[in-house]
């Protein structure tokens, strides 16, 4: 690791050395600086070369003295509250500073527009562009972890090219719960054809008032995206930014499994006999063998950015490449951003956004169960060396990675063209038509081959599917914008259009001609085993928005919004929802009372009341659809016939769900700015949710015929909080920032019955066991089993309790909940949560001249893991670590039974569930910036170099790979049945601009 690191950081040492500074005359500078409210002396002002190399402190009366090395220097004035100003020496000694107090009213984006920060009434909170980089990741969204209070980022797989789960204020659906991503007015489902290096910033909006506006597909929250833009830069020259990284994954953990001997030991107790010589078995290391010691990433990004007086201009080239800590696994991504404006005339200005990202993956062999089930016995090649061995347990994950051969390739475009047209001195008209359109092929080929008995492909096969997804959507909107007096007032109005439509067609076949990848083709294997399949959808949505703002005096603030959308997903008769929002804010820091106070600079009370709607359902649910490929075999002959049956039933009376959104909150700026904090009361319900439901047997196809209702209500509420304190200190400045927030997640009702008898299983291990159950009075998706009270010790105990039949000494002992003396699923009881109570992210920063440091910490605590991966065993596995603490007479355990492959001890329990609440150091960063006295001659104006680390460490109870253990799925998260563990990343990276 050590060697990687500095023959990666030779080259960065060098450019220090190429740019060592030149012999130059220092010239002495000096003057007073004064506050321009009321022209006083600033004592204590910071005056410092741009490049950190240097810098004092004024006086008491405001002066200062300063050398700097030449004309071409920099110098920052700065001081607590006042904006920061910078000034090119030249041919000056002499210069005073006038500093403006500094306004801490930034700019926020919000739905189709900006709001200062003093006026917004909604919760919305923001992410810089510089924090968004911090991650080596493919996904933008994971870089939002332990940033934004009320947001939970869950790596759903560490597997190249995943992408995150994301939740905002709990999960408030049974159906698809994730927010909707907005990058540059362009409504998305997922991002991760974008590169993290050309985003400006990100925004998330949590309530009502700031999601209300996106109408029937706010509810889960809107994730808004605006990427980078061309500027004026100080030279007036285009600006170039090159940056580049190198990064190096570890496995940050095996899981604690039992070795050759003491498995052979184990499967002896349970098999007697099985292995003769204990002492003399193999002892394979299946994790050594199937994860990689280190596993690399690239990234490189290039932009050229700039603007004159009536054309603004940003290139972005971003290349990106992950191989997997998995052999055969990885992502590589190319990512294309053109964004562009030009004034037509006086009043028009014409942009563009686009995106082109073509990307692949290689997809591992899902071998990480096999690894955990695998026999340490057994070992992976025969004697030759050359051919693969026989595994018990689970088979060769060797061999399953050899014959491995799956890849995706996907071409996506993403954009928008739009014009701006002034009209009168008030209104302003946005046509703005986007597109989001993506080309994917699927292709896995599996050749002849023979291991074992039970891993074998005696005929080779091939599977390859191709997918078209084409959206497009086009917004109008008319926005009046005007301030008379005391009074401001801004308005929105709009139509909006979308259409979506995608289509797939796969096929799969046996018996191919070759193994060559030329010829990996429908057309080249036997037709008697060719199988095609072929399916797509078509959905339209149209929507009216409105929204007007009003604010009085600079404190009274008003929003109010109102969207109708229709959706063809629903009949005629339900097919237009409307959502209406309203939100005040009063600006109490503005007040006259508060005129002679000096604590806070701003305080501001807000509360807002709305309602939101979902419809992410198949399009096809208010149809009855017949279900194909219900075969059955016939005669004597066993010929296959094909057959037909009822599938599914339609419901034209489905409507929208709707979410009604309270919220109360609290904004605060105290000590010149320094302490910040924002805090938030929430309250969310959703009513009509959309859900799959079982239909009667005798309908034709049993437990799999299902319809969908509006059928459920489900409850979120909680406290945010986002509180930074910023300050400098000399040469020194720092930031420390601390968002925090709870939830309790509740259903409210399940079908018609707001009581306890309704209820959805869910949760399934893949071998008939379910899980989950989602029920009223409990979180959505709650982990369903027996209560443990400890192991049976003695025949006495076994014979005067309540058992399953078949348990033995030594078993698990389980609770009678219902005490009749027996244990079946009347037992069963809720466990605990995949959500967590409470979530926190911790980040800091502090620069000292040239350096700075970043530190940025995430944890959650409450939530539940359930150990599935444990819990399957239709057949002999290997065992955990835990298994040596097991049962093996009386009084040896009361809390690890006996050593069993199957049975009651396996049966859902609490036995499986494990603690999943962890402390995560997310991200540290290192960064040294190059004094610009040796960049000068070089026309370089930033220079930057960096360590990182990512996923440092992590504090955890859990026993496997990692404690994020995520799914979109939310009646069956939490449960982890071999994730592709997550690993720990070390960087380095340069940062150069021109």
């Amino acid at each position: 690791m050590c060697k990687v690191l500095l023959r990666a950081l030779f080259p960065l040492l060098l450019l220090g050395g190429i740019f060592a500074p030149a012999s130059a005359q220092q010239v002495t500078v000096s003057g007073n600086i004064r506050s321009s409210e009321d022209g006083s002396p600033l004592p204590s002002a910071a005056v410092m070369l741009q490049d950190k190399s240097k810098g004092i402190l004024t006086d008491e009366s405001g002066h200062y003295s300063i050398a700097v090395r030449d004309t071409a220097a920099v110098l920052v004035f700065s001081s607590v509250g006042m904006e920061m100003q910078t000034i090119r020496v030249g041919t000056r000694t002499i210069i005073d500073v006038l500093l403006k107090l500094a306004s801490t009213d930034e700019v926020v984006i919000v739905g189709y527009g900006t709001q200062r920060k003093s006026d917004l009434t909604g919760a919305v909170s923001s992410v810089r562009g510089r924090d968004i980089t911090s991650i080596p990741s493919s996904s933008p969204e994971q870089a939002l972890q332990g940033r934004v209070s009320g947001l939970q980022v869950t790596s759903a797989s560490g597997a190249p090219g995943s992408a995150p789960v994301v939740r905002i204020r709990g999960v408030g659906t049974l159906n698809n719960s994730s927010p909707i991503f907005v990058v540059d007015g362009v409504i998305l489902d997922d991002i991760t054809f974008l590169s993290s290096s050309d985003i400006e910033s990100m925004e998330v909006l949590k309530d009502a008032s700031a999601t209300a506006i996106y109408g029937s597909r706010g509810a889960n929250g809107v994730v808004l995206i605006t990427t980078k833009r061309g500027t004026n830069s100080a030279s007036g020259k285009p600006a170039l930014n090159i940056t580049a990284d190198y990064n190096v994954q570890h496995l940050t953990r095996k899981i604690d499994l039992l070795n050759g001997q003491e498995f052979a030991q184990v499967v002896n107790e349970i098999n007697p006999g099985t292995f003769n010589n204990i002492s003399k078995v193999a002892n394979t290391d299946w994790q050594n063998l199937v994860f990689r010691k280190s596993a690399p990433i690239f990234s490189a990004n290039a932009s050229l950015s700039g603007a004159s007086e009536r054309n603004s201009y940003y290139f972005g080239a971003n290349y990106f490449k992950q191989e997997g800590i998995i052999p055969q696994s990885s992502y590589q991504r190319v990512s294309l951003k053109v964004n562009n404006t030009y004034e037509v005339s006086q009043g028009i200005t014409v942009g563009m956004n686009a995106t082109i990202s073509p990307d692949s993956k290689n997809n591992e062999a899902g071998v990480v169960s096999t690894a955990y089930r695998a026999w340490p016995t057994s070992v992976p090649y025969q004697a030759d060396g050359t051919s693969f061995a026989e595994v018990l347990g689970a088979g060769n994950p060797i061999a399953a990675m050899a014959y491995n051969n799956s890849r995706m390739e996907r071409m996506r475009a993403v954009g928008n063209i739009y014009t701006d047209i002034k009209i009168l001195d008030d209104f302003t008209f946005r046509s703005s038509y986007g597109y989001d359109l993506a080309n994917t092929k699927e292709k896995s080929f599996t050749p002849e081959y023979f291991v074992s008995s039970s891993q074998s492909n005696p005929k080779s096969s091939l599977n390859t599917q191709m997918a078209q997804y084409k959206t497009w959507l086009w917004e109008n909107t008319l926005q009046y914008d005007k301030t008379a007096g005391k009074h401001h007032f801004n308005g929105l109005a709009g139509y909006t259009a979308q259409k979506n439509r995608s289509e797939y067609l796969g096929a799969s076949i046996r018996d191919l001609i070759g193994v060559d990848p030329g010829l990996w083709y429908i057309s080249t294997g036997d037709y008697n085993f060719l199988n095609a399949n072929n399916g797509g959808e078509t959905t339209t949505l149209a929507s009216y928005l409105g929204r007007v703002n009003y604010g009085f005096n600079n404190r009274y603030l008003l929003t109010a919004s109102i969207r109708r959308d229709g959706s063809s997903k629903f009949s005629k008769n339900n097919r237009w929802g409307v959502f209406p929002s309203v939100a005040l804010g009063w600006n109490i820091a503005n007040e006259p009372f508060m005129a002679k106070q000096t604590t806070f600079s701003t305080l501001k009370l807000r509360s807002s009341w709305g309602i939101i709607g979902n419809e992410k359902i198949p399009w096809s649910r208010q149809y009855s659809l017949i279900a194909n490929s219900q075969n059955a075999v016939f005669g004597s002959a066993e010929n296959l016939a094909q057959g037909a049956s009822f599938g599914i039933a339609g419901n034209p009376n489905l409507k929208w769900e709707s979410t009604r959104q309270t919220d109360i909150g609290l904004e605060m700026s105290l000590l010149n700015g320094r302490l910040q904090a924002e805090f938030d009361f929430y309250r969310r319900v959703t009513n009509d949710i959309l859900v799959d439901l079982l239909s009667p047997g005798h309908l034709g196809n049993g437990a799999y015929a299902t319809g969908t209702y509006n059928a459920a209500q489900v409850l979120n509420r909680g406290l945010e909080a986002n509180i930074s304190w910023t300050d400098d200190i000399g040469n020194w400045h720092y930031r420390v920032g601390i968002v925090a927030s709870t939830i309790h997640n509740e259903v409210l009702k399940l079908g018609a019955d707001s009581g306890s008898g309704s209820f959805i299983p869910s949760g399934s291990l893949g071998n008939g066991q379910l899980v989950t159950r989602t029920v009223v009075g409990q979180s959505v998706g709650s982990f369903y089993g027996y209560k443990v009270l400890g192991v049976f010790q003695n025949a006495a105990e076994l014979a005067g309790s309540a058992k399953i039949a078949g348990q033995g000494v030594g078993d698990l002992k389980y609770e009678d909940l219902n005490v009749d003396g027996m244990i079946d699923d009347k037992d069963r009881t809720f466990l605990g949560s995949y959500i967590p109570t409470a979530i926190f992210g911790l980040n800091a920063e502090v620069s000292y001249k040239q350096f700075d440091l970043a530190l940025s910490f995430n944890a959650q605590v409450g939530n539940k893991i359930y150990n599935g991966k444990m819990a399957v065993r239709p057949d002999l596995y290997n065992f955990e670590g835990r298994v040596r603490d097991r049962w093996r007479g009386e009084g040896t355990s009361n809390s690890q039974p006996r050593a069993t492959a199957g049975g009651a001890n396996y049966e859902p329990s609490e036995y499986f569930l494990e603690n999943g609440s962890f402390l995560r150091l997310r991200s540290m960063t290192f960064g040294y910036n190059l004094p610009t006295s040796k960049l000068t001659k070089q026309q370089i104006s930033l220079a930057k170099v960096y360590l990182r680390g990512t996923n440092v460490f992590t504090r955890s109870a859990y026993t496997g790979y990692t404690p994020e253990i995520g799914s979109n799925d939310v009646l069956a998260s939490g449960i982890d049945t071999g994730v592709y563990p997550l690993t720990a990343i070390y960087s380095v990276g340069i940062n150069l601009s021109f």
